[in-house]
Protein backbone atom coordinates (compact mmCIF):
# COMPACT_ATOMS: atom_id res chain seq x y z
CA UNK A 1 0.00 0.00 0.00
CA UNK A 2 1.10 2.87 -0.86
CA UNK A 3 -0.04 6.71 -0.34
CA UNK A 4 1.27 9.36 -2.73
CA UNK A 5 2.21 12.92 -1.47
CA UNK A 6 3.81 15.74 -4.13
CA UNK A 7 6.89 14.07 -3.07
CA UNK A 8 5.93 10.74 -4.60
CA UNK A 9 5.05 7.28 -3.26
CA UNK A 10 5.24 6.86 0.38
CA UNK A 11 5.28 3.16 1.42
CA UNK A 12 3.69 1.93 4.02
CA UNK A 13 4.24 -0.65 6.41
CA UNK A 14 2.61 -3.82 6.37
CA UNK A 15 -0.88 -3.43 7.99
CA UNK A 16 -0.06 0.23 8.57
CA UNK A 17 -0.57 3.62 6.52
CA UNK A 18 0.82 6.93 7.09
CA UNK A 19 -1.47 10.34 7.54
CA UNK A 20 -1.35 12.34 4.76
CA UNK A 21 -1.22 15.63 6.12
CA UNK A 22 1.42 14.92 8.33
CA UNK A 23 3.74 13.76 6.03
CA UNK A 24 3.04 16.43 3.56
CA UNK A 25 3.94 19.27 5.90
CA UNK A 26 6.99 17.26 7.17
CA UNK A 27 8.04 17.12 3.45
CA UNK A 28 7.00 20.24 2.04
CA UNK A 29 9.63 22.41 4.71
CA UNK A 30 12.99 22.90 5.15
CA UNK A 31 13.72 25.17 8.50
CA UNK A 32 16.10 24.39 10.13
CA UNK A 33 14.05 22.37 12.88
CA UNK A 34 10.71 19.83 12.89
CA UNK A 35 9.52 19.19 15.88
CA UNK A 36 6.83 16.09 15.94
CA UNK A 37 5.31 16.01 19.17
CA UNK A 38 2.49 14.28 19.80
CA UNK A 39 1.34 11.32 23.17
CA UNK A 40 2.74 7.57 22.83
CA UNK A 41 1.62 5.92 20.07
CA UNK A 42 0.84 8.22 17.45
CA UNK A 43 2.59 7.23 14.65
CA UNK A 44 5.99 9.60 15.03
CA UNK A 45 8.45 6.93 14.53
CA UNK A 46 6.61 4.90 12.00
CA UNK A 47 6.42 8.58 10.09
CA UNK A 48 9.71 9.48 9.89
CA UNK A 49 11.09 5.83 9.32
CA UNK A 50 8.64 5.94 5.69
CA UNK A 51 9.75 9.31 4.97
CA UNK A 52 13.32 8.53 5.37
CA UNK A 53 13.15 5.51 3.65
CA UNK A 54 11.39 7.44 0.48
CA UNK A 55 13.30 10.09 0.18
CA UNK A 56 16.12 10.54 2.21
CA UNK A 57 18.52 6.78 2.20
CA UNK A 58 21.55 8.14 2.25
CA UNK A 59 21.37 11.83 4.18
CA UNK A 60 19.49 11.11 7.77
CA UNK A 61 21.12 10.32 10.89
CA UNK A 62 18.95 8.51 13.02
CA UNK A 63 19.87 8.89 16.57
CA UNK A 64 17.01 6.73 19.10
CA UNK A 65 16.81 8.33 23.07
CA UNK A 66 17.25 5.59 25.33
CA UNK A 67 14.47 5.61 28.35
CA UNK A 68 15.11 8.32 30.84
CA UNK A 69 18.71 8.57 29.30
CA UNK A 70 20.92 10.41 31.90
CA UNK A 71 23.97 9.73 30.79
CA UNK A 72 25.62 12.38 27.92
CA UNK A 73 28.59 11.01 27.05
CA UNK A 74 25.93 7.86 25.79
CA UNK A 75 24.03 10.24 23.81
CA UNK A 76 26.33 12.35 22.16
CA UNK A 77 28.40 8.81 20.92
CA UNK A 78 24.79 7.80 19.42
CA UNK A 79 24.37 11.46 17.62
CA UNK A 80 28.01 11.29 16.00
CA UNK A 81 27.38 7.65 15.08
CA UNK A 82 24.48 8.27 13.11
CA UNK A 83 25.64 10.89 11.30
CA UNK A 84 28.87 9.22 10.60
CA UNK A 85 26.65 6.94 8.56
CA UNK A 86 25.14 9.54 6.30
CA UNK A 87 26.93 9.67 2.72
CA UNK A 88 28.05 13.60 4.00
CA UNK A 89 28.76 12.86 7.85
CA UNK A 90 31.23 9.73 7.11
CA UNK A 91 34.02 12.23 5.45
CA UNK A 92 33.49 15.06 7.89
CA UNK A 93 32.54 13.61 11.30
CA UNK A 94 35.47 12.48 13.02
CA UNK A 95 34.83 8.93 15.14
CA UNK A 96 34.06 9.29 19.27
CA UNK A 97 35.24 6.37 21.42
CA UNK A 98 33.88 6.72 24.92
CA UNK A 99 36.74 7.36 28.07
CA UNK A 100 35.95 8.28 31.38
CA UNK A 101 36.37 12.07 31.29
CA UNK A 102 34.78 12.74 27.88
CA UNK A 103 33.30 16.23 28.00
CA UNK A 104 30.42 16.93 26.06
CA UNK A 105 30.58 20.78 25.38
CA UNK A 106 33.67 19.18 23.95
CA UNK A 107 32.23 17.09 21.35
CA UNK A 108 29.82 19.65 20.57
CA UNK A 109 32.43 22.24 19.42
CA UNK A 110 34.50 19.34 17.96
CA UNK A 111 30.86 18.49 15.86
CA UNK A 112 30.11 22.23 14.98
CA UNK A 113 33.79 22.16 13.77
CA UNK A 114 33.68 19.09 12.23
CA UNK A 115 30.45 20.37 9.94
CA UNK A 116 32.17 23.55 8.72
CA UNK A 117 32.25 22.35 5.18
CA UNK A 118 29.15 20.90 5.41
CA UNK A 119 27.28 21.85 1.83
CA UNK A 120 24.91 18.88 1.62
CA UNK A 121 21.42 18.87 2.85
CA UNK A 122 21.87 16.33 6.11
CA UNK A 123 19.20 15.21 8.67
CA UNK A 124 19.85 14.42 12.33
CA UNK A 125 16.90 12.73 13.66
CA UNK A 126 16.48 12.85 17.68
CA UNK A 127 13.98 10.03 18.17
CA UNK A 128 12.00 9.95 21.47
CA UNK A 129 13.98 13.15 22.17
CA UNK A 130 11.99 13.56 25.33
CA UNK A 131 13.48 10.73 26.86
CA UNK A 132 16.79 13.32 27.64
CA UNK A 133 16.68 13.92 31.16
CA UNK A 134 20.30 15.09 31.47
CA UNK A 135 19.81 19.05 31.75
CA UNK A 136 23.57 19.22 30.70
CA UNK A 137 23.26 17.22 27.29
CA UNK A 138 19.70 19.37 26.52
CA UNK A 139 21.83 22.60 27.05
CA UNK A 140 24.56 21.31 24.77
CA UNK A 141 21.74 19.92 22.31
CA UNK A 142 20.80 23.47 22.29
CA UNK A 143 23.70 24.48 21.37
CA UNK A 144 24.53 22.44 18.61
CA UNK A 145 20.85 23.70 16.90
CA UNK A 146 21.73 27.42 17.43
CA UNK A 147 25.11 26.94 15.93
CA UNK A 148 25.07 24.17 13.56
CA UNK A 149 25.65 25.36 9.44
CA UNK A 150 22.63 25.69 7.39
CA UNK A 151 22.76 22.36 5.96
CA UNK A 152 22.12 20.65 9.04
CA UNK A 153 18.25 20.14 9.70
CA UNK A 154 16.70 18.63 12.74
CA UNK A 155 14.01 16.59 13.42
CA UNK A 156 12.75 16.34 16.81
CA UNK A 157 10.44 13.54 17.53
CA UNK A 158 8.97 13.81 21.18
CA UNK A 159 5.84 13.32 23.36
CA UNK A 160 6.10 17.28 24.79
CA UNK A 161 7.70 20.76 23.36
CA UNK A 162 11.43 20.28 23.84
CA UNK A 163 12.40 23.33 26.20
CA UNK A 164 15.43 24.33 23.23
CA UNK A 165 14.92 27.75 23.03
CA UNK A 166 12.55 26.48 20.03
CA UNK A 167 10.42 29.85 20.38
CA UNK A 168 13.19 32.19 18.59
CA UNK A 169 13.00 29.56 15.73
CA UNK A 170 9.57 30.22 15.85
CA UNK A 171 9.81 33.51 15.34
CA UNK A 172 12.34 33.28 12.73
CA UNK A 173 10.53 31.44 10.42
CA UNK A 174 12.65 28.37 10.86
CA UNK A 175 10.37 25.71 13.06
CA UNK A 176 8.13 23.43 11.45
CA UNK A 177 5.61 21.99 14.20
CA UNK A 178 3.82 18.52 13.44
CA UNK A 179 0.84 18.31 16.51
CA UNK A 180 -1.22 15.43 17.31
CA UNK A 181 -3.92 16.47 15.12
CA UNK A 182 -2.04 16.62 12.20
CA UNK A 183 -1.28 12.54 13.17
CA UNK A 184 -4.79 11.64 13.74
CA UNK A 185 -6.14 9.23 11.35
CA UNK A 186 -9.13 10.36 9.24
CA UNK A 187 -11.91 8.07 8.59
CA UNK A 188 -10.85 7.07 4.99
CA UNK A 189 -7.02 6.44 6.70
CA UNK A 190 -8.64 3.97 9.53
CA UNK A 191 -10.63 2.23 6.61
CA UNK A 192 -7.25 1.70 4.68
CA UNK A 193 -6.06 0.27 7.91
CA UNK A 194 -8.31 -2.18 8.66
CA UNK A 195 -8.29 -3.32 4.83
CA UNK A 196 -4.61 -3.79 4.58
CA UNK A 197 -5.03 -6.24 8.16
CA UNK A 198 -7.80 -7.69 6.18
CA UNK A 199 -10.93 -6.38 8.27
CA UNK A 200 -13.74 -5.11 6.61
CA UNK A 201 -15.93 -3.42 8.67
CA UNK A 202 -19.48 -1.89 7.56
CA UNK A 203 -19.92 2.01 8.18
CA UNK A 204 -22.18 1.52 11.36
CA UNK A 205 -19.38 -0.01 13.20
CA UNK A 206 -16.15 1.66 11.56
CA UNK A 207 -17.72 5.34 12.96
CA UNK A 208 -17.91 5.03 16.11
CA UNK A 209 -14.60 3.11 16.32
CA UNK A 210 -12.93 5.83 14.78
CA UNK A 211 -14.41 8.06 16.99
CA UNK A 212 -13.86 6.55 20.16
CA UNK A 213 -9.97 6.07 19.37
CA UNK A 214 -10.04 9.54 18.09
CA UNK A 215 -7.82 8.42 15.76
CA UNK A 216 -5.43 7.57 17.58
CA UNK A 217 -3.09 5.50 15.42
CA UNK A 218 -1.72 2.77 18.29
CA UNK A 219 -5.09 2.27 19.57
CA UNK A 220 -6.70 1.13 15.80
CA UNK A 221 -3.96 -1.02 14.98
CA UNK A 222 -4.38 -2.57 18.02
CA UNK A 223 -8.21 -2.86 17.00
CA UNK A 224 -7.13 -4.03 13.93
CA UNK A 225 -4.95 -6.81 15.37
CA UNK A 226 -7.91 -7.87 17.54
CA UNK A 227 -10.79 -7.62 15.02
CA UNK A 228 -8.24 -9.76 12.36
CA UNK A 229 -8.29 -12.63 14.40
CA UNK A 230 -12.28 -11.97 16.69
CA UNK A 231 -15.20 -14.37 15.70
CA UNK A 232 -17.79 -11.32 15.75
CA UNK A 233 -15.61 -8.07 13.78
CA UNK A 234 -19.14 -6.07 14.02
CA UNK A 235 -19.80 -6.82 18.01
CA UNK A 236 -15.47 -6.19 18.93
CA UNK A 237 -15.64 -2.65 17.38
CA UNK A 238 -19.01 -1.80 18.87
CA UNK A 239 -17.38 -3.12 22.30
CA UNK A 240 -13.84 -1.30 21.74
CA UNK A 241 -12.72 0.12 24.95
CA UNK A 242 -9.61 1.77 27.01
CA UNK A 243 -10.04 -1.69 29.14
CA UNK A 244 -9.34 -3.77 26.27
CA UNK A 245 -6.25 -5.75 26.92
CA UNK A 246 -3.69 -4.66 24.64
CA UNK A 247 -5.05 -1.42 24.91
CA UNK A 248 -4.64 -1.38 28.44
CA UNK A 249 -1.38 -2.87 28.61
CA UNK A 250 -0.05 0.03 26.31
CA UNK A 251 -1.75 2.96 28.40
CA UNK A 252 -0.34 1.37 31.60
CA UNK A 253 2.72 1.11 30.28
CA UNK A 254 3.77 4.21 28.29
CA UNK A 255 1.36 6.63 30.00
CA UNK A 256 0.06 5.40 33.82
CA UNK A 257 2.37 3.86 35.60
CA UNK A 258 5.14 6.37 34.57
CA UNK A 259 3.53 8.85 36.57
CA UNK A 260 4.05 9.90 40.17
CA UNK A 261 1.90 8.83 43.11
CA UNK A 262 -0.13 12.16 43.25
CA UNK A 263 -0.70 12.40 39.48
CA UNK A 264 -1.77 8.66 39.67
CA UNK A 265 -4.35 9.42 42.47
CA UNK A 266 -5.55 12.92 40.35
CA UNK A 267 -5.70 10.76 36.78
CA UNK A 268 -7.83 7.85 38.92
CA UNK A 269 -10.22 9.89 40.97
CA UNK A 270 -10.97 12.63 38.39
CA UNK A 271 -11.65 9.78 35.87
CA UNK A 272 -15.30 9.70 36.93
CA UNK A 273 -15.82 12.76 35.25
CA UNK A 274 -17.24 14.27 31.81
CA UNK A 275 -14.43 16.84 32.01
CA UNK A 276 -12.27 18.57 35.25
CA UNK A 277 -11.50 21.31 36.25
CA UNK A 278 -7.96 22.31 39.08
CA UNK A 279 -10.65 23.05 41.37
CA UNK A 280 -13.00 19.97 40.78
CA UNK A 281 -9.82 17.84 41.01
CA UNK A 282 -8.43 19.14 44.49
CA UNK A 283 -11.68 18.48 46.13
CA UNK A 284 -11.81 14.81 45.01
CA UNK A 285 -8.12 14.04 45.94
CA UNK A 286 -8.02 16.47 48.48
CA UNK A 287 -4.77 17.90 46.83
CA UNK A 288 -3.88 21.36 46.38
CA UNK A 289 -2.19 21.32 42.57
CA UNK A 290 -4.96 20.19 40.27
CA UNK A 291 -4.99 22.66 37.76
CA UNK A 292 -1.21 22.83 37.58
CA UNK A 293 -0.68 18.89 37.31
CA UNK A 294 -3.54 19.14 34.58
CA UNK A 295 -1.41 21.70 32.44
CA UNK A 296 1.37 20.05 32.92
CA UNK A 297 -0.31 16.11 31.75
CA UNK A 298 -1.33 18.00 28.67
CA UNK A 299 2.00 19.58 28.35
CA UNK A 300 3.59 15.99 28.45
CA UNK A 301 1.22 14.10 26.03
CA UNK A 302 -0.23 12.25 28.59
CA UNK A 303 -4.05 12.32 26.82
CA UNK A 304 -5.28 15.14 28.66
CA UNK A 305 -7.10 17.68 26.36
CA UNK A 306 -7.53 21.53 28.06
CA UNK A 307 -11.24 22.69 26.66
CA UNK A 308 -10.68 26.43 26.91
CA UNK A 309 -7.98 29.01 26.23
CA UNK A 310 -7.43 29.61 29.96
CA UNK A 311 -6.32 25.98 30.36
CA UNK A 312 -9.03 25.83 32.96
CA UNK A 313 -11.20 22.93 31.87
CA UNK A 314 -10.03 19.43 30.46
CA UNK A 315 -10.98 16.15 29.50
CA UNK A 316 -8.93 12.73 28.74
CA UNK A 317 -8.85 10.77 25.85
CA UNK A 318 -11.73 8.32 25.87
CA UNK A 319 -9.58 5.17 25.88
CA UNK A 320 -7.64 6.40 28.24
CA UNK A 321 -10.52 7.26 30.39
CA UNK A 322 -11.75 4.07 29.83
CA UNK A 323 -8.37 2.53 31.23
CA UNK A 324 -8.75 5.37 34.25
CA UNK A 325 -11.68 3.78 35.40
CA UNK A 326 -11.35 0.00 35.12
CA UNK A 327 -8.15 0.72 37.19
CA UNK A 328 -10.21 2.97 39.51
CA UNK A 329 -12.73 0.08 39.91
CA UNK A 330 -9.67 -2.46 40.69
CA UNK A 331 -7.71 -0.09 43.61
CA UNK A 332 -10.88 1.96 45.18
CA UNK A 333 -13.99 0.18 44.39
CA UNK A 334 -15.30 1.92 47.81
CA UNK A 335 -14.44 5.20 46.51
CA UNK A 336 -16.64 5.28 43.42
CA UNK A 337 -20.03 6.30 45.82
CA UNK A 338 -18.36 9.02 46.93
CA UNK A 339 -16.81 10.54 44.30
CA UNK A 340 -20.04 10.52 42.64
CA UNK A 341 -21.57 12.76 45.69
CA UNK A 342 -18.76 14.81 45.87
CA UNK A 343 -19.24 15.71 41.86
CA UNK A 344 -22.95 15.87 42.13
CA UNK A 345 -22.58 18.59 45.24
CA UNK A 346 -19.97 20.38 42.98
CA UNK A 347 -22.26 21.17 40.12
CA UNK A 348 -25.08 21.98 42.07
CA UNK A 349 -23.38 24.49 44.27
CA UNK A 350 -21.63 25.65 40.55
CA UNK A 351 -25.15 25.81 38.66
CA UNK A 352 -24.60 22.82 36.76
CA UNK A 353 -27.49 20.26 37.76
CA UNK A 354 -27.63 18.33 34.24
CA UNK A 355 -23.99 17.00 35.46
CA UNK A 356 -25.32 17.01 38.98
CA UNK A 357 -27.99 15.05 38.02
CA UNK A 358 -25.86 12.73 35.79
CA UNK A 359 -23.46 11.91 39.11
CA UNK A 360 -26.05 11.47 41.51
CA UNK A 361 -28.00 8.73 39.08
CA UNK A 362 -24.50 6.74 39.37
CA UNK A 363 -24.79 6.58 42.85
CA UNK A 364 -28.21 4.56 42.32
CA UNK A 365 -29.67 7.00 45.20
CA UNK A 366 -32.13 9.75 44.18
CA UNK A 367 -32.66 10.30 47.54
CA UNK A 368 -29.22 12.84 47.74
CA UNK A 369 -29.19 16.19 49.14
CA UNK A 370 -27.55 16.67 45.90
CA UNK A 371 -30.12 16.33 43.99
CA UNK A 372 -32.35 17.81 46.19
CA UNK A 373 -30.87 21.07 46.33
CA UNK A 374 -30.27 20.68 42.29
CA UNK A 375 -34.64 20.50 42.59
CA UNK A 376 -34.86 23.33 44.42
CA UNK A 377 -32.28 25.24 42.36
CA UNK A 378 -33.77 24.81 39.18
CA UNK A 379 -37.17 23.28 39.49
CA UNK A 380 -36.08 20.23 38.31
CA UNK A 381 -38.53 17.52 39.76
CA UNK A 382 -41.85 19.54 39.50
CA UNK A 383 -41.23 20.50 35.96
CA UNK A 384 -40.02 17.29 34.58
CA UNK A 385 -42.43 14.38 33.83
CA UNK A 386 -39.60 11.81 35.01
CA UNK A 387 -35.59 12.49 35.42
CA UNK A 388 -33.40 12.47 32.10
CA UNK A 389 -31.18 9.07 31.86
CA UNK A 390 -27.83 9.33 31.87
CA UNK A 391 -27.65 8.63 28.01
CA UNK A 392 -30.25 11.60 27.44
CA UNK A 393 -28.31 13.91 29.64
CA UNK A 394 -25.34 13.54 27.57
CA UNK A 395 -27.84 13.72 24.07
CA UNK A 396 -29.10 16.62 25.48
CA UNK A 397 -25.74 18.71 26.01
CA UNK A 398 -25.32 18.67 22.23
CA UNK A 399 -29.15 19.72 21.09
CA UNK A 400 -27.74 23.16 21.49
CA UNK A 401 -25.36 22.69 19.36
CA UNK A 402 -25.73 22.88 15.12
CA UNK A 403 -24.58 18.99 15.17
CA UNK A 404 -26.45 16.74 12.95
CA UNK A 405 -27.83 13.31 14.61
CA UNK A 406 -25.63 11.13 12.68
CA UNK A 407 -22.71 13.79 14.00
CA UNK A 408 -23.94 13.63 17.83
CA UNK A 409 -23.62 9.95 17.49
CA UNK A 410 -19.98 9.90 16.18
CA UNK A 411 -18.95 12.44 19.26
CA UNK A 412 -20.75 10.04 21.43
CA UNK A 413 -19.76 6.63 20.01
CA UNK A 414 -23.20 5.81 19.86
CA UNK A 415 -25.38 4.36 17.17
CA UNK A 416 -27.37 7.11 15.03
CA UNK A 417 -31.22 5.13 16.36
CA UNK A 418 -30.04 5.13 19.89
CA UNK A 419 -29.04 8.92 19.27
CA UNK A 420 -32.97 9.70 17.86
CA UNK A 421 -34.53 7.21 20.38
CA UNK A 422 -32.61 9.45 23.40
CA UNK A 423 -34.08 12.74 21.45
CA UNK A 424 -37.65 11.02 21.73
CA UNK A 425 -37.25 10.39 25.41
CA UNK A 426 -35.94 14.22 25.74
CA UNK A 427 -38.51 15.58 23.83
CA UNK A 428 -41.65 13.45 25.80
CA UNK A 429 -40.00 14.65 28.98
CA UNK A 430 -39.61 17.94 28.60
CA UNK A 431 -43.04 18.42 26.36
CA UNK A 432 -41.26 19.75 23.80
CA UNK A 433 -42.37 18.95 20.06
CA UNK A 434 -38.80 20.36 18.42
CA UNK A 435 -35.59 20.59 19.26
CA UNK A 436 -35.36 24.52 19.65
CA UNK A 437 -38.57 23.87 22.03
CA UNK A 438 -36.42 21.00 23.69
CA UNK A 439 -33.42 23.83 24.48
CA UNK A 440 -35.57 26.02 25.50
CA UNK A 441 -36.75 24.53 27.83
CA UNK A 442 -34.10 22.26 29.23
CA UNK A 443 -32.65 26.07 30.02
CA UNK A 444 -35.69 26.60 31.55
CA UNK A 445 -35.42 23.73 34.06
CA UNK A 446 -32.08 24.25 35.05
CA UNK A 447 -30.62 21.47 32.59
CA UNK A 448 -28.99 23.44 30.44
CA UNK A 449 -27.87 26.80 32.01
CA UNK A 450 -28.21 29.75 29.39
CA UNK A 451 -24.55 29.89 29.33
CA UNK A 452 -23.79 26.24 29.10
CA UNK A 453 -22.42 25.47 25.84
CA UNK A 454 -19.88 21.78 24.89
CA UNK A 455 -16.90 23.05 25.01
Amino acid sequence: MTITSHAGPIPAARGGIVPRGALLGLLGRAERVTQVSAPAGSGKTFLLRAWIAAALTDSAAWAPVQREERDPQRFWISVLNALRRTVAGSTLVRPLTAVPDLDGWAVVEGLLTDLEPLRERVWLVIDDAHELSSAEALRQLEVLLMRAPPELRFVLATRHDMRLGLHRLRLEGELTEIRAASLRFTLDEARALFAASGVELPESALTPLHARTEGWAAGLRLAALSLARHPDPERFAAEFSGSERTVAEYLLAEVLERQNEEVRRLLLRTSVLERVSGELADLLTGGSNGERILQDLEDAGAFVVSLDGRRSWFRYHRLFADLLQLELRRSEPGQLPALHVAAADWYTAHGYPAEAVRHAEATQDWDLRSIEAAGKHSGLHSRLVEPLTRGETRVLRYLPTNLSAPEIARELSLSVTTVRTHVRHIFAKLGANHRTEAVERARAVGLLAPSLALP
